[in-house]
């Protein structure tokens, strides 16, 4: 198999900022929940790199089963079982990562009222409601390519189980794996697209309302020097 691209979706790191205007406007419960969203997608980005040490691990499970001929078949059985294994734990994380992006959305869901609420930062409201659905229907996307990515792989190392297995129909398998790779990679960029556009939307929110916020990294930093 051509080696498969890895799936590495990088959503946008949630920068905790401190809210220095006084407390309880529209604009500042708004800030509270959007901020709150960012928190909760942790659990999204914690889930990126045991995927793909898995990912790395199975490629070289694949590649040795390649290696082998049908005089090794009990070995080869052996290493589909192993490959198999690491795809259902993929999986596992795969719904892990979801639950985060969902708690996330519901959170968000709650800064919009709020931000229909602060008159002089309408436009950019509409702006990062916009970006966020289309970020959220595209993590869909994401998610269902990548599923299915990880139900062919099993397939496919199920294949190399049977003794009876032409070289075509092995091949077949193969290239339907490597396509359904190529869907994810392009849906993984459509998501992390959209969520540089979010983030950015998110900030010209911040700055049309005028909540007056800083990085206390940035301060902490100036106060060093």
């Amino acid at each position: 198999m051509t080696h498969r691209k890895k799936l590495y979706v990088c959503a946008a790191a949630a920068v905790f900022l401190i809210l220095n205007a006084c407390g309880g406007n529209a604009a500042e419960q708004a800030y509270t929940h959007l901020e709150e969203a960012a928190s909760l997608e942790n659990g999204f980005e914690e889930q990126q790199e045991p995927i793909m040490n898995l990912e790395e691990k199975e490629q070289q499970l694949y590649e040795d089963m390649l290696s082998l001929g049908t005089e090794d078949m009990e070995q080869i059985q052996s290493l589909a079982t192993e490959a198999v294994g690491l795809a259902e734990e993929r999986k596992q994380l795969l719904e892990q990562e979801k639950e985060s992006i969902e708690s996330a959305y519901e959170e968000y869901q709650l800064a919009v009222e709020q931000m229909n609420q602060v008159e002089q930062a309408r436009e950019e409201a509409q702006a990062v409601k916009k970006a966020m659905e289309n970020r959220y229907t595209s993590y869909q996307d994401l998610y269902e390519s990548y599923q299915k990515a990880v139900e062919q792989d099993i397939e496919l190392y199920h294949a190399f189980t049977n003794e009876d297995l032409e070289i075509e129909d092995l091949q077949n398998r193969i290239d339907t794996v490597n396509q359904q790779y190529s869907i994810v990679v392009e849906n993984k960029d459509a998501f992390n697209s959209y969520t540089d556009e979010y983030n950015q939307a998110k900030q010209n929110f911040y700055e049309a309302a005028e909540l007056d916020i800083s990085d206390p990294e940035s301060e902490e930093a100036e106060n060093t020097e």
